[in-house]
């Protein structure tokens, strides 16, 4: 048996496979592993060979990490915006440090994240974190923000008093169809709640 996690992104997945930033496994050494080893070092820039727990639980860190990317730049945005702050000049000045900002991936002010990722694996970690009784207030703390954010889109539409409202596109991400825990549709539904007449 082997374990091999994708960090195949919707949109760029074929890409991702054939340039993937890192390769982790774990298999009992055998032919099978052997064979697996040799088909996750094509394109490979680092391989990490590791433990079954270690391999499952990076793909749930990395994608905890992407969503408190997120919410951070959408809080830091929320800020500026209300301080009368350009978010974008902020945003280009903070992402010009590569050294401590790791990756500029995730990290400007936009909408709400969704999908069939980053939601789901972060509930997840909090899951097992209060199994373990823990207290990680951080991680506690991301699905709400991302809620709130949506809210406050909301909150913005319905402020102007328009009754006709245009969305450009449904999916959670942009080059994808996916419309899993999709904000638009979240912020949609609210919209025509609210007697809003949408067009799409």
């Amino acid at each position: 048996m082997c374990v091999n996690p994708e960090f195949m992104r919707e949109g760029t997945a074929v890409a991702d496979f054939l340039e993937p930033a890192m390769t982790h496994h774990r298999g009992r050494r055998s032919r099978p592993q052997r064979q697996a080893a040799r088909i996750v070092r094509v394109g490979a820039r680092r391989i990490f060979e590791t433990t079954f727990r270690s391999a499952e639980m990076l793909k749930y860190i990395c994608n905890a990490w992407h969503a408190v990317k997120v919410t951070f730049a959408n809080e830091a945005g929320t800020v500026a915006k209300t301080l009368g702050v350009d978010a974008e000049a902020v945003t280009q000045m903070f992402l010009a440090d590569t050294r401590l900002d790791v990756s500029s991936s995730y990290l400007k002010p936009g909408f709400a994240f969704g999908g069939s990722c980053l939601p789901k694996d972060v509930r997840a970690l909090n899951y097992r974190v209060k199994e373990l009784d823990l207290k990680l207030p951080l991680l506690e703390a991301v699905l709400a923000s991302n809620q709130e954010h949506l809210d406050r889109a909301i909150e913005l539409v319905l402020q102007t008093g328009k009754r006709n409202v245009g969305v450009l596109g449904l999916s959670f991400k942009t080059a994808t169809d996916d419309l899993r825990e999709s904000p638009q549709v979240q912020l949609i539904k609210r919209l025509l709640g609210e007697g809003k007449k949408i067009r799409i």
